[in-house]
């Protein structure tokens, strides 16, 4: 043999060698990414709907018949009902590593964890096609019998493999790194005070997590996996144009990485900060922010309060559904002000009188003889919306009084003080997405012990109750995940366990009031005298009643109602119409609730 060719035969041996693990994983890749598509979107790798029956409903197909609606995109199961959904997760199928251990509610021990012996590829068969246990029974009536060859089995196998197979950036075994993002702009007490409550209360749960003490009332299965970590905190401190948040936010992340965004804090824009987080699946964990972004709605990683100052756009526009006179805007310079009209007027467009009604937008500062001469022009059939805060309605003067209905965002103005002009105030509705003042004082009655407490200033009682509303129910969200310490399961857990959590902390508050010092009256060696008796008896009635009114209560924040469920991103969903009182500053009669 030539010995030319021998030696470049020699130097060829190592890439022939390659040449099957290079197919085999090519294959894999192949094989993963048909997989996704049977779970995700229902669809087979030729383009055609994936074909299942439901016991008992009968055939369904494409998306109504993909995995995810009821496995969820963590695979790590869910509860719909009464029925338990199970992991199938490849560790939770197939074996290896730490078992997969799942609790849906941690008050009643519901466990998604039923031991099984691992499947095999006929297991995974029968259970697909047939709806047949690795155990031998049969699966839920939920559970659709799929009709998938063994090449798409395959690869369903393959991506169930990648669902929850490590814990995602920022997680280690002893602790949780996230960060909370503050906006150029800010002003700085605000910000401080934003930071000293997080900082206290998050110095109070890792206090907590190393405590002999504390880990008696640590449920037992978290003791047992030894889940409870400390949590890190990382601020990130955003300077310069909006247009360099992105990448000031992927250097951080990429020196540092976050399980999560906890809160967070801007004047206006927010939107760098959501597209951050969904390009770089990283949860963002309700914000403070008025203007919220575009797409938030149906982002996949990012949580609201609300739909900010766009929410009260929509509730207006409901009620302006049915008119088609004129809607004239005042519009403030400021970008919340600014989002809240674009958002009315496409909020209107999308009416039945969308083609019928003339939108002007009034600049409230521009033009003060030709806004008084629009609004003097306007009647009982036309709307004034106000999108203005106090001090810019000195650039009205002296409003003339009109008949048409006046609305005004609360946002903006601060609330239902709000000291519009009496010329304006005859037919003026607040569009109010907090909770109505007496049962928010309420509500909030426990977080500002607890700030004075820590003495902990109140410099925005909104802006901090949410911050401590965020950094609570992160903390308590992931205690339940136990060690499944993934982005898509904190996603799940909030959108299943957000409206409990708020119910327990409101029979938590009313039982520590009804066990509190009120309700323990100190054994007296005398008879009490009359005035004594008298005053004993005002108390327990005010004590009585002051219970009564927090039993009314619909959570412990700012907001009337926060929940969510699969797929929501806005915790709150609605907003009052308050009638503001048309002699003086405040409201009149009963609040409207609102839903769009």
């Amino acid at each position: 043999m030539n010995p030319k060719f021998l030696l470049r035969l020699l130097m060829l041996l190592p890439l022939f060698a390659t040449l099957p693990v290079a197919a085999q994983v090519a294959a894999e890749t192949s094989a993963v990414a048909a997989g996704r598509r049977i779970y995700l979107e229902g669809v087979l790798p030729d383009g055609q709907p994936v074909q299942g029956v439901r016991l008992d409903t009968g055939k369904v197909s494409g998306h109504d018949a993909a995995c995810v609606n009821c496995h969820r995109p963590s695979g790590l199961g869910m509860v719909e009902g009464k029925v338990g959904v199970p992991p199938v997760t490849g560790r939770a199928l197939f074996g290896g590593g730490e078992p997969v251990i799942v609790y849906t509610d941690r008050q009643f021990d519901q466990s998604l964890s039923v031991p099984h012996p691992p499947y095999d590829p006929a297991a995974l068969a029968a259970a697909i096609r047939d709806g047949r246990h690795q155990s031998g029974r049969a699966m839920h009536a939920l559970m659709p019998r799929y009709a998938l060859s063994d090449s798409q089995l395959q690869g369903l196998s393959a991506y169930l493999k990648t669902l929850s197979s490590k814990w995602s950036p920022g997680v280690s075994a002893d602790s949780i790194h996230i960060a909370t993002v503050i906006a150029p702009g800010v002003d700085l007490e605000r910000r401080k005070a934003f930071l000293a409550t997080m900082t206290t209360l998050l110095n109070q749960v890792n206090i907590n997590v190393n405590s002999s003490h504390r880990q008696k009332v640590v449920p037992a299965i978290e003791r047992h996996l030894g889940s409870r970590r400390k949590f890190a905190l990382d601020v990130w401190d955003l300077s310069g144009p909006s247009s360099t948040w992105g990448e000031q936010l992927k250097r951080r992340h990429q020196e540092n990485p976050v399980f999560a965004v906890l809160s967070g804090l801007s004047q206006h824009e927010w939107q760098p900060v959501q597209d951050f987080c969904e390009g770089s699946r990283v949860a963002c964990w309700f914000p403070s922010v008025d203007l919220v972004p575009v797409g938030a709605a149906s982002s996949q990683f990012s949580l609201y309060f609300s739909a900010g100052i766009a929410l009260e756009a929509e509730v207006m526009a409901s009620q302006l559904a049915l008119t088609g006179g004129r809607v004239v805007q005042l519009v403030a310079d400021d970008p919340v002000a600014r989002g809240g009209a674009s958002a009315l007027r496409q909020a209107l467009a999308k009416t039945k009188a969308a083609q019928s009604r003339t939108v002007i937008d009034l600049d409230i500062a521009a033009d003060a003889t030709k806004n008084k001469e629009t609004l003097v022009g306007l009647g009982e059939q036309d709307a004034l919306v106000l999108w203005v805060k106090p001090t810019d309605l000195a650039a009205l003067g002296r409003p003339p009084a009109i008949k048409a209905p006046v609305f005004v965002s609360a946002t903006l103005a601060g609330g239902d003080q709000f000291e519009l002009p009496m010329a304006l105030r005859q037919h003026a509705t607040l569009v109010q997405p907090l909770e109505v003042e007496r049962l928010r004082n309420s509500n909030l009655e426990r977080f500002n012990i607890w700030l004075n407490a820590m003495k902990i200033p109140v410099v925005d009682t909104r802006m901090q109750s949410e911050v401590y509303f965020a950094t609570r129910s992160l903390v308590v969200t992931v205690h339940g995940m136990l060690n499944n310490l993934h982005t898509d399961y904190l996603i799940e857990r909030a959108e299943a366990t957000l409206s409990m959590f708020e119910a327990m902390q409101v029979q938590e508050e009313i039982r520590d009031m009804m066990m509190g010092p009120m309700n323990k009256r100190p054994l007296s060696p005398t008879p009490l005298t009359a005035a004594e008796n008298a005053a004993m008896a005002q108390a327990a009635k005010a004590q009585s009643e002051h219970l009564e009114e927090m039993r009314k209560r619909g959570g412990t924040t700012v907001y009337p109602r926060l929940s969510l469920a699969q797929g929501q991103r806005f915790a709150s969903k609605g907003a009052y119409l308050e009638t503001l009182n048309p002699a003086a500053p405040g409201i009149v009669g009963e609040p409207l609730w609102v839903v769009p």
